[in-house]
């Protein structure tokens, strides 16, 4: 299997998922209430939360370990189970007093409902671990699209049927239950009627650290809500959501998809051929990676004026300067998302976790410091100390693999010097033709794209020209072969 057809397959699979946030948005909020959206908002903060603990790390754990016995994957299968069971039951409990927390009853049967999907969904967790562990992503991406298809229309359905806030709860369940089946008909595995849990000290490390660096990262990245909404208040607070979202979604979703692909591909190269043919796969999915990101954070950064105005409009001026701190940011995060996969495929989750510690540690202390200085102090701090964990992180990545900084330069500095020449010729040239004004309205749309547009074919044809290799890499993606050049 090669790292382009896990990512095409991942890829096709987060983008059955965006469509269907997109879509469930534009057909729901017609035919619900804000309220009902502000009910299960609520509820999500609480099942967000439970997710950290769904399967402590015991998914990532069987796709790292080289030999599975049955007697393992039965232990985990029981073991999640046990955890699903725990988190339905815990929430279930809670829902009276988070109801009454927020004066809102209705929140009691929607936890409640919520909460069954997590046995649901811990059911299959060993299966698919075992297809993700084998590369058998266009089967996952089936499921997972099949699944967000069959829940955005039975919540659409039950909109229509006037069920309200329950038509989004119906969209959970639906999509817990047919992936879960679907899991099960996909995987040749079945567990052991009778329940055991012998074998798992043989994981509870890997799997404990895991888990652990899940829950310090998820404080990590709601810290800077919670600061900015406790000294700034809610508009300050909107004005950086808005501009966090804006750089978060395109990197995120491109770092998401890489780092699932080559997970398992890692973990194999490891277990074949040492750190010399981990190397090249590490390597070769940051370059993929950042072949994506560079450029849309570089387009975020020169044209963040236009886009603001165009697609938000004139009342989130302000959100373009946090941009100009946050776009760097960005990429900066997609390099850093790769560090996971190298610690967890050579064995070195607690690696992973006391990096994990001290890039949380730097950031809310950023966050803390930055604040002092305002929404845009908090974003200059929030790029410094990504910076600074970039440095410590990727030191101890290079450490671990065996590779040194001219190895890393390769595979990044290429598209970080197209994106950066593509920005500046096309805002260069746009000054120069239309002045300095930001356009906004139709007129604005339309001069927007042709940026876009002009800047994508811009950055294409510098890196033909610095990296032909590279290119013939992207070429190939399409051809379904991946060229060793890259």
């Amino acid at each position: 299997m090669s790292i382009i057809n896990n990512v095409k397959w991942a890829a096709f699979s987060q983008l059955a998922r965006i469509g269907s946030q997109i879509a469930s948005v534009t057909l729901l909020a017609r035919l619900l209430s804000p309220s009902d959206y502000g009910l299960l908002a609520i509820a999500m903060i609480f099942t967000n939360f439970a997710m950290l603990f769904r399967d402590f790390g015991t998914g990532s754990a069987l796709i790292q370990r080289e030999t599975l016995t049955e007697g393992l994957k039965a232990s985990v299968f029981w073991l999640n189970m046990a955890l699903g069971g725990l988190i339905c039951v815990t929430l279930m409990a809670a829902s009276p007093l988070v109801a009454r927390f927020y004066a809102a009853p209705t929140l009691v049967p929607v936890l409640c409902l919520l909460a069954l999907s997590f046995p649901v969904s811990c059911s299959s967790i060993v299966h698919q671990s075992l297809l993700e562990r084998a590369s058998q992503f266009k089967r996952i991406a089936a499921v997972e699209t099949v699944a967000v298809v069959l829940a955005l229309i039975a919540a659409v359905a039950a909109a229509l049927a006037g069920w309200g806030v329950y038509a989004l709860v119906a969209q959970t369940l639906v999509a817990a239950v047919v992936q879960g089946v679907m899991l099960w008909a996909m995987s040749d595995w079945r567990p052991a009627l009778r329940p055991r849990f012998d074998g798992l000290a043989e994981i509870t490390k890997y799997s404990g650290n895991v888990s652990a660096f899940q829950f310090v990262n998820y404080f990590a990245r709601n810290a800077d809500s919670f600061i900015i909404g406790k000294v700034l208040g809610s508009a300050v607070l909107g004005l950086y959501s808005v501009a966090y979202r804006l750089m978060l979604f395109p990197v995120q979703n491109m770092s998401h998809v890489v780092a699932r692909a080559v997970f398992p591909l890692m973990t194999q190269a490891h277990q074949q051929g040492g750190n010399q043919q981990l190397t090249d796969v590490y390597l070769r999915s940051l370059s993929v990676i950042t072949f994506g990101t560079a450029p849309v954070m570089a387009a975020l950064w020169f044209f963040r004026d236009p886009t603001v105005a165009v697609v938000f409009g004139h009342k989130w001026d302000g959100a373009q300067l946090l941009l100009a701190w946050l776009a760097p940011t960005g990429f900066i995060q997609s390099v850093l998302s790769t560090s996971g996969s190298a610690f967890l495929a050579t064995g070195h989750a607690g690696l992973m976790l006391r990096y994990g510690v001290i890039g949380s540690v730097l950031q809310v202390a950023a966050f803390t410091l930055g604040i002092q200085f305002g929404v845009v102090g908090l974003t200059q701090a929030y790029l410094l100390a990504t910076a600074l964990n970039l440095l410590l992180t990727m030191w101890a990545v290079l450490r671990l693999l065996e590779a040194g900084l001219p190895q890393l330069l390769r595979a990044i500095g290429y598209q970080m010097l197209a994106a950066v020449a593509a920005g500046a010729i096309v805002w260069g040239g746009d000054r120069w033709i239309f002045g300095a004004t930001a356009a906004a309205g139709h007129e604005g749309l339309w001069r927007l794209a042709a940026q876009y547009a002009l800047f994508a074919a811009c950055y294409l044809a510098v890196m033909a020209v610095l990296a032909p290799q590279k290119m013939a890499s992207v070429k190939a993606m399409f051809r379904g072969k991946l060229s060793r050049a890259s």
